[in-house]
């Protein structure tokens, strides 16, 4: 009887609320989870659901990539969708979907110098991703390069609002590059507030590449009013295109707004020419320092050199190194064979002082390090700002245990959370419950540390 009552009950109220009456707020937010293929589909159930898709809230962002079956016909449905909503875009990312077919590769050249001069008629974006435009860039005809970096340049020259921009894997040539940034800061002097160049431009280390037209002050960057991080490889792109030692730095030192600034640096050790370039120098960083006295630097290493030879060339002195995420990684297998450079690494960082501003440490070494203890021991008590420690090592690492007992009697006193991955472990049980053991008096005494074993198979 009561199941009867309830079953009614529902069979009321399903004729009284229809999935036309949700409430806007609750509908945007669906079509702002669904893809574009279903929020076109929602728009089509009912005149309120279509009412929804036109909202500024769904079309803000936009995602401007094409398959090859969207290549192949002659109408376009989304360069339908972009001459119709484009007024709405905020926030764009144009991703390129490699093709080894030439004629879709140009088919998608031809949408994209339409998109982006509709973007700039149309729109004044806020932020913009140019993504995968390698392939591109390298394997279509002079005419179209030079088409695709007009095209791109006039959109940058067109915006005045755009506060964050990324370019990753495009491969520019560095004049191309420069000319772009300058169109960019240019023209968004007031607003940009992040920048990301992940393999911007082209490593070819030339005379062409040395002129002077391919190179952007990092001053003239950092400058902008309200700049806050920059993000790119420390090679190629930092050292070629831009340069502390510029005839900006007389202005600069009656610089009033100082906005916190953040440089994120990569380097992989797939870069070439690096004893030929080198890095910023120690006064260069020294001058960095002092016009911006809040800059902040964050730097993924990532080498599988059997030396510290480009250690050497790029953490300096006086750069203010506060995440350091340090992997060696080999690409044969001779982790197995003990590498007794470690301990000048972390001399290295002690030289450059690099302990007076680290403030998150990601350490990776895939080698056996047979005195852990003794070299992590003492760096770790310099650290005076420390606050996240996480450690990969390979099993055989010895000293695990006294690292974890030296915590009990001497923390380091700014250290809050640690977390320990040793690979290719063995079923060494008195290891495991003895460093169980250290890890929960660890956390009884307030230090958050977990250690995860990655068993051998």
């Amino acid at each position: 009887m009561v199941e009867w009552i309830q079953s009614d009950e529902r069979e009321e109220y399903d004729k009284q609320v229809q999935w036309c009456d949700l409430p806007s707020p609750a509908l945007e937010k669906i079509y702002y989870f669904a893809s574009r293929e279903d929020q076109l589909n929602m728009s089509v159930v009912c005149r309120k659901w279509s009412e929804g898709f036109r909202s500024p809230y769904v079309c803000k962002k936009f995602r401007f990539d094409m398959t090859e079956s969207q290549l192949s016909i002659r109408t376009c449905p989304r360069m339908k969708f972009v001459q119709k909503y484009s007024s709405m875009f905020r926030h764009v990312e144009v991703f390129y979907k490699f093709s080894w077919e030439k004629h879709l590769m140009y088919t998608w050249c031809k949408h994209f110098q339409v998109f982006l001069q509709t973007l700039a008629s149309k729109t004044q974006l806020i932020s913009i991703n140019f993504r995968e435009f390698s392939h591109c860039m390298e394997h279509t005809d002079n005419s179209s390069h030079e088409k695709i970096c007009r095209v791109i340049a006039n959109f940058l020259e067109s915006q005045h609002h755009l506060k964050r921009v990324e370019f990753h894997n495009c491969d520019f040539r560095s004049y191309e590059g420069a000319q772009l940034l300058k169109k960019l800061i240019t023209n968004n002097r007031e607003s940009l507030t992040h920048l990301v160049l992940r393999r911007f431009v082209r490593w070819n280390y030339t005379e062409e590449e040395e002129d002077s037209n391919a190179v952007i002050h990092l001053p003239t960057l950092l400058d902008l009013p309200r700049f806050t991080s920059l993000e790119t490889e420390y090679l190629p792109t930092f050292v070629i295109m831009f340069d502390c030692q510029s005839d900006a730095n007389e202005t600069l030192k009656n610089r009033q707004t100082r906005v916190p600034q953040k440089i994120i640096l990569n380097y992989h050790w797939d870069y070439e020419e690096i004893a030929e370039v080198g890095g910023l120098t120690s006064t260069d960083w020294k001058f960095l320092k002092k016009i911006y006295p809040d800059l902040e630097v964050e730097f993924d290493f990532t080498t599988d050199s059997h030396s510290l030879r480009e250690v050497e060339l790029l953490i300096m002195p006086n750069m203010p190194i506060t995440r350091l995420d340090y992997r060696y990684e080999h690409k044969f297998r001779l982790h197995l064979i003990p590498y007794r450079e470690v301990d000048v690494l972390f001399d290295h960082l002690l030289a450059c002082k690099t302990n007076d501003h680290l403030v998150s440490l990601h350490f990776r070494w895939s080698r056996l390090i047979f005195n852990l203890a003794s070299i992590f021991i003492p760096f770790l008590l310099a650290c005076k700002k420390l606050k996240c420690l996480e450690l990969f090592i390979p099993y055989s690492t010895g000293g695990i245990h006294l690292l974890l007992e030296s915590w009990l009697e001497n923390r380091p006193e700014s250290l809050e959370k640690v977390h320990i991955v040793i690979s290719g472990f063995k079923d060494d049980y008195d290891i495991m419950n003895l460093t169980t053991v250290y890890v929960n008096r660890l956390r009884l005494v307030g230090l958050n540390v977990d250690v995860d074993f990655k068993f051998h198979r």
